[in-house]
């Protein structure tokens, strides 16, 4: 089972692919490079999963469906930085980049900051990419991208407090709450200029008065 946001690595017949037969060329240079794709929060075929490759630039992002029987491993944002992986391991490997790249060094910061929240969460974009798959994405100018996922209810008050540590960081972060239906941003839901929100779905964006609840308003 995937879930949006899970980094997954594919087998090497990845290149029997049809739609691969009609898109740009640097998706196929992209994924001999480093074959691994990002699941996408897009509806699929059964069997299939809704994935996006990231390309070297950052305008650079293609959409794919690709059969679940590519997937040779799936690394989720919350393993990105589970114990020991950060920072023991993945700061020995890293070392330079940890020291070097504000994005890396405000996860390390936030992962301090939110030590005891026991909330599951972790990085995505370029940060979460680097930290799976060992390819060079995060750049001096990278945000930090975090999935925080949340089953039951959070308080806007509590989503506040986590927002305001997050304005502590080197970096500009940008924290997305997951819930069962979809996700909102953590800034706008812990204060609504309104009484809705906007939240991404499956569907697509939709302006809903709880995102545990999304009875459209």
């Amino acid at each position: 089972m995937t879930a949006t946001h899970d980094l997954l690595q594919l087998y090497p017949h990845w290149t029997e692919i049809e739609e691969l037969d009609d898109i740009p060329s640097w998706v196929h240079l992209s994924l001999e490079q480093t074959p691994w794709v990002v699941v996408r929060r897009a509806p699929a075929l059964e069997g299939q999963i809704a994935v996006g490759v990231r390309g070297q630039e950052r305008h650079l992002r293609q959409a794919l469906n690709i059969p679940q029987s590519l997937v040779a491993q799936k690394v989720t944002p919350e393993q990105c930085i589970a114990s020991p992986s950060l920072p023991s391991v993945q700061k020995r490997y890293y070392n330079d980049r940890w020291s070097t790249m504000p994005a890396l060094q405000a996860l390390e910061q936030l992962c301090s900051q939110w030590a005891d929240n026991q909330m599951n969460w972790g990085p995505t974009g370029s940060v979460g990419f680097e930290l799976a798959t060992g390819h060079r994405t995060v750049t001096m100018t990278s945000d930090l991208d975090i999935m925080l996922r949340c089953a039951q209810f959070l308080e806007p008050a509590v989503a506040e407090q986590l927002w305001q540590q997050t304005l502590e960081l080197p970096v500009r972060v940008d924290v997305q709450i997951e819930t069962p239906y979809g996700a909102v941003a953590l800034q706008e839901w812990a204060k609504p200029a309104t009484d809705r929100v906007l939240m991404r779905t499956l569907q697509g964006p939709l302006l809903v008065s709880d995102p545990w609840n999304p009875r459209i308003v």
